[in-house]
């Protein structure tokens, strides 16, 4: 008899530190950095860039960057997954119009092909693009019209 009741206070036990951790773990939130999602699009002469990225660069050097695939002259950013956008902060943008994918090519080490832009030197270059813009919490749009 002593056995099992020595048993049942060991399982009672276990039991109860297994619901405490639950609960702690349930009531941690994230501690990364306060996010902002950015999406929208991005046109140069008034027609949609069909390929290509938006690469936000943070202005501290503190905060990672984020970039966007354009497709269809629509991005979304990210940072470590899809969509999850920016930290928030101010930003200097930087647009090319070239096919992030150009650089896959079928057998490894084979030459890439080399693709010019039509959009402006300005707009690959952080210091001389100047697109800028200010990453808030929550969701926001941010629609490029290059000339």
């Amino acid at each position: 008899m002593r056995r099992l009741h020595a048993g049942a206070l060991r399982l009672r036990v276990g039991l109860a530190v297994a619901l405490m951790s639950a609960l702690a773990a349930a009531g941690c939130g994230s501690s990364g950095p306060t996010m902002g999602r950015v999406s929208g699009t991005v046109t140069y002469q008034g027609k949609p860039i069909e390929k290509g990225t938006v690469t936000f660069i943070s202005t501290d050097g503190e905060r990672p960057n984020a970039t966007g695939d354009i497709n269809g002259g629509s991005y979304t950013l990210q940072t470590t997954e899809p969509g999850d956008g920016a930290v928030v902060g101010d930003y200097k943008v930087v647009i090319s119009d070239i096919d992030p994918n150009l650089a896959n090519t079928a057998l490894p080490g084979a030459p890439v092909k080399k693709t010019k832009s039509a959009l402006p030197k300005k707009y690959l270059n952080a210091d001389t693009s100047e697109l800028t813009f200010k990453v808030e919490s929550g969701s926001q749009t941010k629609d490029f019209e290059l000339q």
